[in-house]
């Protein structure tokens, strides 16, 4: 006797596979979407760790802002009395400058033969105005200032005869360059 199977088996078999295909596909569904969330919560709570992080280095750099700015203004005080000390010391040492430079002159002049009128001094630039006894005077006088360890040129600007108490003197005018030793 030959039995019958009437029963559908391969279309059964159809539906149990579509049914188990569209389960594994929602459950697969599923899982993608708690991996995503799982992943944004993740990425949420760094978010709000490095937002908080980042108001608290904001915080310490409002902080250190202020300490800056008082290194800064610090600075520029440091600086202005650095200046005002170079200043003070430049001050000083041309004062001096002119002291013996005044000095260097007075002993280089010969009192009996020849006198200054005017003496300028602009930089290191000196211009002599003075009545001399006779041309040699003046030429000894120049070569006295050029040996001095003061003084590098002394240039002649103009000689002329002049007339004091009858006498005939030489007037004239120097211009000296000034070496700082």
């Amino acid at each position: 006797m030959i039995t019958i199977n009437l029963l559908p088996v391969r279309q059964i078999k159809q539906k149990i596979r579509a049914r188990n295909e569209f389960f594994a596909l929602i459950g697969g569904f599923v899982l993608l979407l708690l991996i995503i969330s799982l992943v944004g919560y993740n990425q949420s709570t760094q978010i709000s760790r490095l937002q908080a992080k980042k108001n608290v280095l904001q915080a310490e750099k409002t902080k250190f802002d202020v300490v800056i700015a008082k290194i800064k203004k610090l600075k520029r005080e440091q600086d202005i009395i650095k200046h005002k000390l170079e200043t003070i010391e430049k001050l000083k040492v041309n004062s001096q400058l002119s002291v013996r430079v005044l000095a260097e002159i007075a002993h280089l002049t010969s009192s009996n033969r020849m006198w200054l009128k005017s003496l300028k001094m602009d930089g290191n630039f000196i211009n002599l105005t003075g009545i001399a006894l006779d041309n040699a005077t003046i030429a000894q006088y120049m070569e006295k200032i050029k040996a001095s360890p003061f003084f590098g040129v002394a240039e002649l600007r103009s000689s002329s005869m002049t007339k004091i108490a009858n006498q005939k003197l030489k007037a004239f005018t120097l211009s000296l360059q000034q070496i700082h030793p």
